[in-house]
């Protein structure tokens, strides 16, 4: 009878197991320095260790151990075998350090198939985590105990979170820089449909993209700089697509892919963002592309639109703007956060005014754990210190992601030096600086661009450059072979 109760409490898989535990657990345990104390305990650690080996052997913990330990210690061992059990399911993530525990076979499996480690027996999710926070490590929250991301059903719920199939995965290497093409693509306001109109009591404005013989002749030429720089992932910014821009990218990549796995090609395309779709007001709406099969690997919708006041309108000296009052950007904005895994990380796609706005996805994002934050922009030139720079740097601390912000030149085009000085930037890339968590220190690239078809590039020429999202012993000292 007691074995039977406690397989009712205690589920015997270990992402299962896990998930029951640390939703158990008090967290005044992980508040008040409790926690801290007892990772530093060797009893702890050796303790963890055991059951880690007998999850990696074995591929399961007998809910009468997990019973018997949690009657003894009570929180304590609640804690001593989530140690253990983040180990283990160390072994079953592919973004860590560890490889080969086929016993946890199924729990990598229920990953790849259902976007999560855990099963259906306990609610919302668990992740293998890709990204730590790029701050010193001081008084670790509850979460950053762990190699594994807790994401509640609640914030579950505003997620669209896939895998990437491994037949479309580029099989980034953990150790090595992923380079960055960021084009502006929009030239001037030449290159932008901008309409002002009363709607609902108020001004509203729309984006649109010309689709000039220019911008086309621009899309094949960013796609053909794109593979001679080296780029692999590819990021262009917001007001630069529509639907037929859309079909356009797709085909001039996929006909232009070479698929060589050795040469390392561009694989992910941003193509901006743009009112995509028929609806009134249509989603400013941003795709991300498969170079070589030319899926649709995520679709963001802006999620918090634009108000542009009278002296935004003034200094971007947009054309048929009002004198006057504020103009409400005219698209229907996105109520879900969307989310792909694949061996570059956990991305996600913020659009322009989402970076400053966190209220609406941060604790999501938190919960997850991403990785990498793909932001395209329409905007005056990116100035170091301004909001771009200061949102970036934000998520870099406490999310410890890698952050690309992409430029058009068309709003900057239009401003005079005097009126807006400083070096100008096309395209920024900001990530944490060193893997240990030793300081607060972000590693800020600014590119630069001269014309729609060039490439943001650094000082040195070169692209700037990200790094896949990976999970790193460095940041959890519990990590110890079992064997």
């Amino acid at each position: 009878m007691t074995d039977q109760l406690a397989a009712a409490d205690y589920p015997a898989e270990p992402a299962d197991l896990f998930v029951r535990l640390y939703d158990s657990i008090a967290d005044g345990v992980f508040q008040d320095w409790t926690a801290t104390r007892w990772y530093a305990d060797e009893q702890v650690r050796r303790r963890a260790n055991e059951i880690a080996e007998t999850v990696l052997d074995g591929g399961v913990l007998d809910p009468a151990e997990t019973a018997e330990i949690i009657a003894a210690r009570g929180d304590l061992g609640r804690f001593t075998i989530m140690l253990g059990l983040d180990h283990a399911l160390a072994h079953a993530s592919p973004y860590g350090p560890y490889h080969g525990a086929p016993a946890l076979a199924a729990v990598l499996v229920n990953y790849l198939t259902e976007g999560k480690l855990n099963g259906h027996g306990t609610t919302g999710a668990l992740l293998p985590r890709c990204a730590f926070p790029g701050r010193p490590r001081g008084l670790r929250t509850k979460a950053e105990f762990f190699g594994v991301h807790r994401v509640p059903q609640q914030e579950w719920d505003k997620i669209d979170h896939r895998v990437l199939p491994a037949v479309n995965d580029p099989h980034f290497s953990r150790e090595e820089p992923v380079a960055v093409g960021c084009a502006p693509v929009l030239e001037t306001f030449d290159d932008v449909d901008i309409e002002f109109e009363e709607r609902h009591g108020m001004t509203v404005y729309r984006l649109r993209p010309m689709d000039s013989s220019g911008i086309r002749s621009r899309v094949k030429a960013i796609v053909r700089r794109l593979d001679e720089s080296g780029a692999q992932l590819a990021v262009m910014p917001e007001a630069s697509l529509s639907d037929s821009l859309l079909e356009l990218w797709k085909e001039v990549a996929f006909d232009t892919a070479g698929r060589d796995r050795d040469r390392r090609p561009l694989r992910f395309l941003l193509l901006g963002s743009g009112p995509l779709g028929d609806e009134d007001p249509p989603p400013n709406r941003s795709v991300l592309l498969d170079r070589w099969t030319g899926q649709e690997l995520l679709v963001q919708d802006k999620l918090s639109g634009f108000t542009l006041d009278a002296g935004q309108m003034r200094l971007w000296r947009l054309p048929d703007a009002p004198p006057s009052g504020t103009a409400v950007e005219y698209a229907r904005p996105g109520t879900r956060i969307s989310l792909l895994d694949s061996s570059l990380g956990r991305l996600a796609v913020l659009i322009c005014e989402d970076l400053g706005r966190s209220i609406g996805w941060e604790r999501e994002l938190e919960s997850c754990g991403v990785s990498h934050l793909l932001v395209p922009i329409f905007s005056k030139p990116i100035l170091e210190h301004r909001w771009e720079d200061q949102g970036a740097e934000r998520q870099v601390a406490g999310l410890g992601t890698w952050v690309t912000v992409s430029n058009s030149l068309a709003v900057g085009a239009a401003i005079p030096d005097e009126d807006l000085p400083g070096t100008r930037y096309t395209c920024l890339v900001a990530g944490p600086k060193t893997l240990h968590r030793t300081a607060y220190v972000t590693e800020r690239q600014f590119g630069v661009s001269r014309t729609g078809a060039e490439l943001g590039r650094l000082p040195t020429s070169e692209l700037p450059r990200v790094f896949p999202g990976a999970a790193y012993d460095a940041w959890h000292e519990h990590w110890q072979d079992p064997k």
